[in-house]
């Protein structure tokens, strides 16, 4: 599959979260300033020359997955923390990374990328 342009009206708020994840994910793991290669003559250029296959979409939703999991502080210790709080929340960091995960795997999906089923949210958020 390759990457299309964003700012296409019709696709979902979860496609385009997927896209930019699969953009910044290319920019940081191609050689060359933007990630291209080809020029831009060649029909290989027109969208860079960049496919993404299944593997690397994986390897993204991984990598979401694996930011909510650094952000989420350690369970409390019982041994240090007899009483913990009540209905304690989720740092606002760790929720929005969190809905960020959730978006990037059901676009990959919905782009058509088979991804393993650990990796996208269920009703037991397995990813997460």
């Amino acid at each position: 599959m390759t990457t299309e342009p964003e700012g296409n009206p019709a696709e979902s708020a979860d496609v385009r979260a997927a896209r930019a994840a699969i953009e910044a994910h290319l920019s940081r793991t191609e050689p060359g300033a933007a990630g291209s290669t080809g020029s831009p003559d060649s029909p290989e250029g027109r969208d860079g020359g960049r496919r993404v296959d299944d593997a690397t979409a994986e390897c993204i939703a991984r990598e979401a997955w694996d930011a909510v999991s650094a952000a989420t502080p350690p369970p409390p210790d019982p041994g240090t923390d007899p009483a913990p709080a009540r209905g304690a929340r989720d740092p606002e960091e760790v929720t929005e990374l969190r809905r960020r995960a959730i978006a990037v795997t059901r676009g990959l999906h919905q782009l058509g990328y088979h991804l393993d089923e650990t990796l996208l949210p269920g009703p037991d958020m397995a990813a997460g």
